[in-house]
């Protein structure tokens, strides 16, 4: 039994409604439902009556004072450990088509606010979900082209993906272009990015096959050969630095979430600290306003 679920239902039952619950609990109204849902299949019974307001059945209220002494018995058995413990490691691995800078600052921040030992890895977007999934870490930072159906891992932003190019270039002579019109530009192709198979498939359907001038899996590489003139390159905002201007391409239209994500088992209170403060950090890929403008001071 995830000791989530026991926080979600004493939570709907201290609130007396689903929304409110999942905004202090800090997680969708579907996650919590869906573990409120898991709850009453482990119980065998329905804990709430659902009108406009969710009341507490029967079973409901012979769980709760249960649901509190749990709750309450897991905080003293880790205050217990944690006094007695060294410093706790936290095994993070980091996708590296992040925006690396903004991604260990909130890590640095968040370190200094629980005191633990870090140990960091990084890979692609897939491997990086796959150790995930695999429990091999503590906590992951990664992109995903569709979102991610889990109780531990939350969206932390979306963000389009967009032509990049320098300055001088042609490509920032103007805001949007058509795939057939760039089938002449050379391209800096970024290897790791995780919307290249489906960028060379509309690519494709449009009979344009693109010349790569440069091809690399190193993101400070890609974007300084687009900043000196060398080619365009398809990437995601967060990426965009000073020097470059952005251009939509009129049959390209795709975006990625950034997610984080954690063990199942992983201790509730530092997950929920992780949690708020890379909701609330500025990463660059939330920038409003214009981008072309922004980026190209």
């Amino acid at each position: 039994m995830n000791l989530s679920f026991i926080r979600y239902f004493l939570a709907v039952a201290e609130t007396g409604s689903f929304t409110t619950a999942a905004e202090r609990c800090h997680v969708t109204q579907p996650t919590l439902s869906a573990g409120i849902a898991r709850l009453e299949e482990e119980i065998g019974a329905r804990l709430f009556d659902r009108g406009r307001r969710a009341v507490l059945t029967e079973s409901g209220h012979r769980l709760a004072p249960h649901a509190r002494a749990m709750v309450e018995a897991w905080q003293l058995a880790r205050a217990e450990s944690r006094s007695t413990r060294r410093s706790r490691l936290l095994r993070v691995a980091i996708a590296s088509t992040l925006p690396v800078p903004a991604a260990l600052a909130w890590l640095a921040s968040a370190q200094q606010r629980a005191g633990f030992e870090v140990e960091v890895a990084e890979g692609t977007a897939d491997a990086v979900a796959d150790r995930w999934r695999r429990g091999r870490c503590d906590v992951a930072l990664f992109p995903a082209r569709k979102p991610v159906e889990a109780t531990n891992a939350v969206s932390l932003w979306r963000e389009p993906y967009a032509l990049a190019a320098a300055t001088d270039h042609r490509v920032a002579t103007r805001d949007r272009w058509s795939v057939k019109e760039l089938a002449d530009t050379s391209f800096v192709l970024r290897a790791a990015c995780e919307a290249h198979d489906d960028a060379q498939r509309l690519f494709t359907a449009e009979g344009v096959r693109p010349r790569a001038v440069l091809s690399s899996a190193d993101e400070e590489r890609c974007a300084a050969a687009v900043a000196v003139g060398f080619g365009v390159s398809l990437m995601p905002r967060s990426l965009l630095r000073p020097g470059l201007v952005t251009a939509e391409i009129r049959e390209v239209a795709l975006e990625r979430r950034v997610v984080l994500a954690w063990r199942a088992d992983a201790d509730d209170e530092l997950v929920q600290m992780l949690r708020d403060s890379a909701l609330a950090h500025p990463w660059p890929g939330q920038r409003s306003g214009n981008a072309r403008l922004a980026f190209a001071r």
